[in-house]
């Protein structure tokens, strides 16, 4: 089984998806850790950013300069939408890949996707799973956990489809507002519904 798992920024995507992945017995796939690697120098991801907009993104060691890419993507629609054109495809294709193995492997992967219905990816998977928090809760968690104003966190929430939206195009949602044991709990109840189809 190949778990597709999203949510909002600061809903507490990554606590879900590797609880549920060890109850599984699955691997974990993070789509901004395949986005991360894509960047790293002369890279696929890398080398679009810099064909597309030169050395504006770019330190004086020719690294990404994340902080400045990330205040653009958040600032400009248009910058946005040209990083997603350059690394969207590129980790779409990872992890059809990486699926495609878990399966010939008779095995299963939960794979965080945090903006999985903003790009339509959700035919890519068997079972999706939000994770689901307040408004409020995730922005005052982007904002301890970034180091960033309430303003940028503001920003970062606002870009994304509301939760409640996503919530309703799920398989299953795991509320993670409350206490973490209420959370753990849900993941376990998941986690035996899951076994029971795979």
């Amino acid at each position: 089984m190949i778990v597709g798992l999203t949510g909002g920024m600061g809903a507490g995507k990554s606590l879900v998806a590797g609880t549920l992945a060890r109850l599984l017995e699955f691997d974990v796939l993070d789509a901004d850790i395949v986005c991360r690697d894509l960047l790293q120098q002369h890279m696929p991801g890398w080398q679009g950013i810099q064909e597309k907009w030169g050395p504006r993104f770019f330190d004086r060691t020719g690294q990404i300069d994340r902080p400045a890419l990330r205040k653009a993507l958040f600032g400009d629609p248009a910058v946005r939408k040209g990083v997603e054109l350059i690394l969207h495809p590129l980790v779409r294709q990872e992890i059809i890949i990486r699926a495609a193995q878990k399966r010939s492997a008779l095995a299963g992967l939960v794979v965080e996707v945090p903006l999985l219905f903003e790009v339509g990816w959700q035919d890519d998977f068997d079972w999706i799973v939000v994770v689901y928090a307040e408004r409020e809760r995730c922005i005052q968690r982007i904002v301890r956990r970034d180091l960033v104003c309430l303003e940028e966190a503001l920003g970062a929430v606002s870009a994304q489809i509301p939760l409640e939206e996503k919530a309703l195009k799920a398989d299953s949602v795991i509320e993670n507002s409350g206490p973490l044991a209420l959370t753990f709990l849900q993941v376990y109840h998941l986690a035996r519904i899951l076994k029971q189809r795979d």
